[in-house]
């Protein structure tokens, strides 16, 4: 493995990690609270950083057996769990804004997956370099096809969107505290959103993998990401240490 090799497997292993960590966290809140809502939000942050388990899992693979993720499984993982993702968070959404639409919206959302998946299927077991191709020399980059590509943008453009707006409302409040998560959560989904889209340019815009450049923007998106998780956990859970470091700048 090259040096950006090793530091993209790396960090996004600790992404994935984190990520988990939050999501499950929000997630077990719906045991003290008995409020939908941490089973919806929790189950949307782990979803949103499934396409990120398959590089983790291939570096894992590489330092323990010297093998990456089969090429069908680095697809199926990464893609397939994306419309449970968009769905729970939608379902979110609509629980704290929306409740009006919320039928329609998740009615369209699901027929949207359901097109999604038979579409990925279809791809899947007739040419699995229609839904994209694995660069050989390096193992953890995949070039997209165009219809991976629209659909990992418009889900990303979706969460933005709606979790811009709903955080903009809480960042109105006189609440603090409730400022302070607002703040938070926008920051989290632009953080994202920004990480993600250089994270799959990355190996459109550096072709020579031994680019010392690349190996820095791995690490800076990565990070990017990290950054994104933790804003995520405070915009939603605000844990008391994080109070106290922003709360005093504020």
């Amino acid at each position: 493995m090259e040096l950006v090799d090793v530091l993209q497997g790396s960090f996004s292993l600790i992404f994935v990690v984190i990520s988990l960590i939050i999501g499950l966290t929000i997630l077990s809140k719906y045991f003290e609270h008995k409020n939908r809502l941490f089973i919806l939000v929790g189950v949307s942050w782990i979803g949103i950083c499934i396409p990120w388990v398959p590089d983790s899992t291939s570096f894992l693979m590489n330092l323990i057996v010297q093998r990456s993720l089969p090429k069908g499984w680095y697809f199926f993982i990464g893609n397939v769990f994306l419309p449970i993702a968009l769905l729970t968070w939608l379902t979110a959404y609509t629980d704290m804004i929306k409740r009006k639409a919320q039928k329609k919206v998740i009615i369209i959302t699901i027929l949207l997956s359901i097109i999604f998946e038979i579409v990925f299927f279809i791809l899947f077991f007739i040419d699995m370099d229609l839904i994209g191709t694995i660069n050989p020399d390096r193992p953890f980059t995949v070039d997209f096809g165009i219809f991976i590509t629209i659909y990992l943008l418009m889900i990303i453009l979706v969460m933005v969107v709606t979790g811009v707006i709903f955080a903009q409302k809480s960042v109105k409040s006189d609440d603090r505290e409730v400022r302070l998560k607002g703040k938070l959560l926008r920051a989290a989904f632009l953080t994202f959103a920004v990480a993600a889209i250089f994270d799959s340019l990355l190996g459109t815009i550096f072709e020579d993998p031994t680019d010392p450049l690349l190996a820095i923007m791995v690490v800076v998106v990565r990070i990017l990401l990290i950054f994104s998780a933790l804003e995520f956990y405070g915009g939603f859970l605000l844990p008391r240490w994080m109070k106290e470091i922003f709360m005093k700048k504020e």
